[in-house]
């Protein structure tokens, strides 16, 4: 799937095939767990990756992975997601089936992979804005796994979870930047990406699934302010709204 997106541009010639190019758009993964990205991202074997929020589909990591060699941290400390992990690390080794809630196009999206786990490191703690241990609420479906730091996003049972901030995760890594952030972590992404930017931590790419806005539980227009906030005070592009699941490009 490509897709061109951004303003149409004015200039003729090589610099206007050149800049077609460069936003010409990709879906990373399955329907469900996919992310739109540049066909071509400056990634390397060196790129540091924050995957915020695993659940049961790793299809962008892998891909990611595997395409760009690159060294992946995946950050999520919900039970469910880090036996997913393990589960995958077994398919590999054994092609091994998953248990949990599977996507239909999972296995047509990874079987053919053959990514390097050694450049993976799975952190099994929840993000937010500061060091801290705080209620991780349970969806009322036993059978779903995405779990929630904000109160009223699901059930009233939880888990009690650490949770820390980018920068602080980023010192304890010894990582100076990073490269590609994704988050789908179920409301805290204001919380999480504020911080992280009033700590002046500006990730080429940015991939953010604005759950407050998606469940209808931001009634202050914080996920407004912060996309405001990312595109005309910190310099990030806007390259795709997916069903407010939102890929964002800084230059460095």
């Amino acid at each position: 799937n490509t897709q061109s997106m951004g303003d149409k541009p004015k200039s003729i010639g090589k610099y206007k095939i050149l800049l077609l190019l460069y936003i010409i758009m990709e879906k990373l993964g399955t329907n469900y767990g996919g992310w739109y990205v540049p066909i071509n991202m400056n990634l390397n074997e060196n790129s540091v990756v924050y995957s915020g929020g695993v659940g049961e589909d790793m299809s962008f990591d892998l891909l990611l992975q595997c395409k760009y060699n690159s060294n992946i941290i995946l950050i999520d400390p919900t039970t469910k997601a880090i036996t997913h992990f393990d589960e995958v690390k077994q398919y590999y080794n054994s092609k091994q089936l998953f248990t949990g809630g599977i996507q239909n196009d999972y296995y047509s999206c990874i079987h053919a992979l053959h990514p390097n786990f050694d450049k993976f490191n799975y952190i099994n703690i929840g993000l937010w804005n500061k060091p801290d241990k705080l209620k991780f609420f349970k969806q009322t479906n036993d059978n779903y796994v995405s779990q929630s730091l904000v109160e009223n996003m699901f059930g009233q049972r939880y888990d009690v979870v650490q949770v820390d901030s980018i920068k602080n995760i980023m010192e304890q890594q010894g990582h100076s930047q990073i490269d590609l952030l994704k988050l789908d972590i179920e409301g805290a992404e204001i919380e999480v990406v504020n911080q992280m930017l009033d700590d002046k931590i500006f990730p080429t790419y940015v991939l953010i699934e604005f759950d407050l806005l998606l469940k209808n539980k931001d009634p202050r227009s914080t996920t407004k302010q912060l996309i405001d906030r990312m595109i005309t005070r910190e310099g990030y592009k806007m390259l795709k709204n997916d069903q407010l699941n939102i890929t964002f490009f800084r230059n460095k």
